[in-house]
């Protein structure tokens, strides 16, 4: 019974819209009545998102709750931990005012915020390699919902040199995918793999191009 539930609500939702970048997108938050469900939103598209990155990359921490999805005043998107505590994981994903008003910029941002909810950093930060898979698989993702997207889409110089990393491992390496899923098995957070860890997991990849990977986002001053 609980199948055929399923089943019929996955029926119910609508194909996404097409927003305008001038006019806001309701449907990106106000969820319609259908004969047999409810037209898409950010929240529903969540879960086609985050299967699809759970089917790549390997399960998220359960030990996180996330709370929900926001749209901010800040110029790009973010995980928010409002709280943190032994007893309390919870965070929250903020996507940008003008994302509000363009539904595939909300799905680009949304993809990947989703790679963060994999195994949150909290506040130690991201690595170059989350940043950089985080990005792949945004531009990868649009795609899987027949979005004409490319790099061009990536507008900061940083985080298009950080895709450019993840789809040279992509070019070079063999089932990437099964790689990074092998990695994530030998720590708990994405940010915390080791230089090492890549190099034995990428076998052949240079040392500094597998230093690279595990700096911390923020201390990467790139050229």
């Amino acid at each position: 019974m609980t199948l055929l539930i399923f089943l019929f609500t996955a029926l119910a939702f609508t194909s996404v819209c097409v927003a305008k970048d001038k006019f806001f997108c309701s449907s990106q938050i106000l969820a319609k009545r259908t004969d047999v469900g409810f037209t898409w939103t950010v929240v529903s598209r969540l879960s086609d998102i985050l299967n699809n990155a759970e089917q790549r990359y390997g399960k998220r921490d359960p030990s996180w709750t996330l709370l929900g999805i926001e749209f901010t005043n800040l110029n790009q998107p973010e995980i928010w931990y409002p709280f943190i505590s032994k007893n309390r994981k919870h965070l929250i994903i903020q996507l940008t005012k003008s994302a509000s008003k363009n539904e595939k910029e909300a799905l680009f941002q949304l993809s990947h915020e989703v790679i963060h909810l994999l195994s949150p950093a909290g506040l130690d930060g991201s690595s170059v390699f989350e940043e950089g898979l985080a990005t792949y698989f945004s531009i990868a993702n649009m795609r899987t919902l027949n979005y004409d997207i490319d790099e061009s889409y990536i507008t900061e110089k940083k985080y298009k040199k950080a895709y450019k990393l993840i789809d040279n491992l992509y070019k070079n390496f063999p089932n990437a995918e099964d790689r990074i899923k092998t990695l994530r098995g030998r720590v708990k957070r994405i940010r915390d793999i080791t230089p090492e860890q890549f190099s034995y997991a990428f076998t052949g990849l240079n040392k500094k191009y597998a230093a690279l990977l595990a700096k911390k986002y923020t201390e990467w001053d790139f050229k």
